[in-house]
């Protein structure tokens, strides 16, 4: 009786990682076809809309940062779905910061990367793009959360797309200190040879989009594009759940 009632709590707590049967902002039940979030929180996340602007603030970030380093990086396009860190961008930092709860949620990233594929369905901001590349993890880190956030973004854009995803190039190779409190020059300074392209030759003349959960600085998607510049015709565009900006 004992062992059924271990394994009952076993099987739930698991079903509860991926379906959790509360929404992971307010905590309310979630109701008929809702996944992770209810639809009152993720009406509530405000969008950018970058997707139909033209030169938005992702785009200014990345061709600046491309400038300033004087790298021939084939930036093509960037957008974030909704905002970070606005009085109105509090609901998606919520969603967001559930990776670092002591019962992180894989489903969330996955569920919020199909909404936005299906939002962003009718632009030009997934045009040709041959892989769907996730930011990764250094290994110790990826074990102590258990996933990578950035790779089931990438699951929820693909099944949308049907744009394969390749997680086997590029590696991180060392670990780095979190960013979320650095200052912009330390941002740059502390991704610098973070990344590697592995079997570069293999994205020779490809698009690759690489997907991140947040955009702050740029440094870390700035230091991954930086790997590109020895490939020939390698082009770039990038995409983030959320921006840490206050507009644009």
């Amino acid at each position: 009786m004992l062992d059924g009632i271990r394994r009952y709590r076993w099987w739930k707590g698991v079903l509860e990682v991926f379906f959790p049967s509360v929404c992971v902002v307010c905590e309310k039940k979630l109701i008929h076809d809702e996944v992770c979030i209810c639809n009152s929180c993720l009406t509530s996340v405000w969008r950018t809309e970058h997707a139909i602007l033209k030169d938005n603030g992702i785009d200014m970030v990345f061709v600046e940062l491309i400038h300033k380093s004087n790298k021939n990086i084939r930036y093509q396009k960037g957008a974030a779905w909704g905002y970070y860190n606005r009085e109105c961008g509090q609901t998606l930092r919520r969603i967001i910061e559930c990776k670092y709860g002591s019962r992180p949620i894989p489903k969330v990233f996955e569920y919020l990367g199909r909404i936005a594929a299906q939002e962003y369905i009718d632009s030009d901001l997934f045009d040709d793009v041959d892989f769907l590349v996730p930011v990764p993890l250094h290994n110790r880190r990826l074990r102590e959360r258990g996933f990578n956030q950035a790779e089931w973004i990438c699951r929820g854009i693909s099944e949308v797309l049907q744009i394969p995803i390749d997680t086997e190039h590029l590696v991180r190779v060392r670990n780095n200190a979190h960013q979320a409190q650095s200052q912009f020059n330390k941002r740059l300074e502390n991704v610098e040879g973070l990344f590697l392209v592995r079997y570069p030759e293999e994205w020779k003349g490809k698009h690759i989009l690489l997907v991140d959960d947040v955009i702050t600085s740029g440094s870390t998607l700035f230091a991954c594009m930086k790997e590109t510049v020895p490939i020939r015709g390698c082009r770039v565009s990038v995409f983030a759940l959320g921006w840490a900006h206050n507009g644009g």
